[in-house]
């Protein structure tokens, strides 16, 4: 089945890559060098998206994408999967109607690599398997449940800066910049396994490397006393509460 997608930036790229499969892809943006790179077919317009395929992913800018959507034509029996952040799933319905709508939330570049998670709401079959193909899929059934879940796409973008800042300081430092990247990117891939496998509750997992007194103990009281974790609490809760006026 070809899989049509409305919008051709960075985020269709890593779903295309990760997935693999036929797709046709809206002629905006970096349309022609995703074709000349994967291979994939650009359509003459975003109708002709939707004229096409019957399973339709949407990568638009959120700021524009609905008001795109409401000008598009859809059928009975296509389903459509949006990407938008912080559209809501009730107008996204009325947009597409009568196609069936869900909505997720990915960090993008991970599932490019098949590793990176995704939440899913409601849990269609047919997008239930597509995002399987780009990493652990969550599928949540309460609305307001996938809101607060769907925060995690800012933390996995605010995350990258996090290690490249974590990397650059041992690299200024002295250390030779690959090693540096290795060391904070192969730490955290660690430590994300021992959260993934251990059957310890989290308390207990932190407890268990923070030795009194030791060099962990050391990092956190300086984290803690300049407020750099629950700055990260702050920052996310202001991302629950919408966009700045």
């Amino acid at each position: 089945m070809i899989i049509g997608i409305l919008g051709s930036g960075s985020l269709a790229g890593f779903l295309i890559e990760g997935a693999g499969g036929d797709f046709l892809i809206s002629p905006r943006g970096q349309a022609r060098a995703l074709a000349d790179r994967y291979g994939v077919a650009v359509a003459t317009s975003n109708q002709a998206v939707v004229d096409t395929c019957d399973r339709i992913v949407v990568c638009l800018p959120a700021k524009t994408g609905l008001a795109i959507l409401q000008e598009l034509r859809f059928r009975p029996g296509q389903s459509v999967l949006s990407a938008m952040a912080g559209v809501d799933i009730a107008a996204l319905t009325r947009a597409v109607a009568p196609a069936r709508v869900a909505v997720t939330m990915l960090p993008g570049h991970a599932n490019a690599l098949r590793c990176g998670p995704s939440i899913l709401h409601p849990a269609l079959p047919e997008w239930t398997a597509f995002l399987a193909r780009l990493g652990p899929v969550h599928p949540l059934d309460d609305p307001a449940q996938f809101e607060l879940a769907a925060c995690f796409g800012a933390f996995s973008g605010a995350s990258i800066h996090w290690l490249t800042h974590l990397a650059r300081w041992f690299e200024t430092r002295g250390l030779p910049a690959d090693l540096a990247r290795s060391l904070v990117a192969e730490t955290l891939r660690g430590n994300a396994e021992v959260l993934l496998h251990s059957p310890d509750p989290l308390d207990r997992i932190a407890a268990g490397v923070t030795t009194p007194g030791g060099i962990t103990a050391r990092v956190l009281d300086t984290l803690t006393e300049h407020g750099a974790l629950t700055a990260w609490d702050e920052a996310l809760d202001r991302l629950r509460q919408g966009p700045r006026p």
